[in-house]
């Protein structure tokens, strides 16, 4: 039996994060959980909802007084789940939380799996499954931009998005279905067969506007890997040392001083960078050790979302052709005063040019257009995934009103309309609801 089989268990987790805290919140969720919360305090018959209570917490097989805790309860379907939920506010020791637990495991709650908290509200309807996938977003944000795309995402920005795309999208399927049960009815319709192509075009823009978000939404969920590249001596190091604002690298006037790659987490105007100092490239003079940096230097600009090339101005080494990510070409040694070979110039030493770099990199990051002024981001590839299949589908679907017989147009729109569908919950099949909760945080 699949462990989410039972919607009929009531639930008990931490809700807050891992102790020891000052304050943990247990949360106990199901058709039961007032009757669990009454066999691990004196509860009054009829409990007020929502209204804080001071009571013991005592094991129901010891008896044993386990802490003093703030007891509320929300009342289904007025709650996150949409069923009847008990809060335990405790103390939050790492044994005094663990104890509670199984207190409240002997009182008759079973321990909730990670999601399935988040999974019963989905299921009943207490959120779509967008704003769900954003509560882990929300948790798991980095920066102060990647928590506002989180928050808009669960207020129902995207949500509000996909229902207009999808009204539109209702009423030009209403018309062809229509022309397609009544073609004589043809002079009735609100629009010409020859507008159908044009409409379906239009939504499909709407999708591919939505979807090119993703490119920063990724980058401010997921982070960015930039790796700091180049021949030895180019000054790799001092620049990124400069660039998080500490020496974490060695840096040293002989070649090969860099022997592996060195990995720093920063903000950029809010995007979680991921800098990557790597050993500097060359085919001869490589010690044994230095080659085996060598080859990880290789690798780190193959799985980085972005690499800065640096140039020496005394001897520049071009960036390798055939790069299979976005290359920023990067000049230091400003301060030396000599001709120019790049577009950006820096000064690791001084500090000169940083913030044009900064800004650089955050523009290739972000893609053309794409600022963080609290438009709708889409940040999460599953959707992006279907906004790319629901264009596909529209932009077909705009061919077939012109090629076509009208049957196979309507195909292809009712494609589009189930793949907008499955980004807000609808049409969802189990599998796909265990792969996205079991992504959460156990209490989530």
């Amino acid at each position: 039996m699949h462990l989410f089989d039972s919607t009929t268990d009531t639930l008990a987790a931490l809700a807050t994060g891992a102790s020891p805290a000052g304050v943990a919140i247990i949360r106990i969720a199901g058709p039961h959980a007032l009757d669990v919360a009454r066999r691990l305090t004196l509860l009054p018959a009829a409990v007020p909802a929502r209204r804080a209570l001071l009571r013991e917490i005592r094991h129901p097989r010891s008896g044993e007084v386990l802490d003093e805790a703030i007891v509320l309860y929300f009342q289904g379907p007025a709650s996150f789940t949409g069923e009847d939920i008990v809060e335990l506010q405790c103390h939050g020791g790492t044994l005094q939380v663990a104890a509670i637990l199984d207190a409240a495991h002997a009182a008759g709650a079973r321990a909730a799996a990670p999601g399935e908290l988040s999974r019963r509200a989905f299921l009943n309807g207490r959120i779509s499954l967008e704003r769900a996938e954003a509560i882990a977003d929300l948790v798991g944000a980095e920066t102060k931009a990647a928590l506002c795309a989180a928050r808009g995402q669960l207020f129902g920005a995207l949500g509000q998005a996909i229902d207009g795309i999808d009204r539109d999208l209702l009423r030009l399927r209403a018309e062809i279905e229509a022309l397609l049960d009544f073609p004589e009815d043809l002079e009735l319709l609100d629009a010409p067969i020859a507008d159908y192509a044009e409409r379906a075009t239009s939504l499909a823009e709407r999708c591919a506007a939505l979807r090119s978000t993703h490119r920063l939404g990724r980058a401010l969920r997921e982070g960015v890997r930039v790796a700091i590249a180049g021949a030895p001596n180019a000054g790799k190091s001092s620049l990124f040392n400069a660039l998080i604002g500490e020496s974490r690298a060695l840096t040293d006037d002989a070649p090969g001083t860099t022997r592996d790659a060195i990995e720093a987490r920063v903000d950029l105007d809010g995007i979680p960078c991921t800098l990557v100092d790597t050993a500097g490239l060359r085919d001869e003079g490589a010690g044994r050790v230095e080659r085996q940096g060598i080859e990880r230097a290789r690798a780190e600009m193959e799985r980085a979302g972005l690499c800065l090339w640096v140039l020496d101005p005394v001897s520049p080494v071009p960036p390798p052709e055939c790069l299979p990510v976005e290359l920023l070409v990067v000049e230091n040694k400003l301060d030396l005063g000599l001709d120019a070979h790049a577009a950006i110039r820096v000064s690791a030493r001084t500090g000169q040019g940083l913030s044009a770099l900064k800004s650089a990199i955050v523009r290739a990051l972000r893609g053309e257009g794409q600022g963080l002024s609290g438009e709708l981001i889409v940040t999460n590839r599953r959707h992006a995934e279907l906004l790319e299949q629901a264009e596909t589908a529209l932009r077909q679907a705009a061919v077939n009103a012109r090629e076509s017989p009208l049957e196979i147009c309507a195909y292809d729109l009712g494609e589009a309309a189930r793949c907008l569908d499955r980004i807000v919950g609808k049409q969802v099949d189990d599998a796909l609801l265990d792969e996205i909760f079991s992504r959460f945080c156990i209490g989530k």
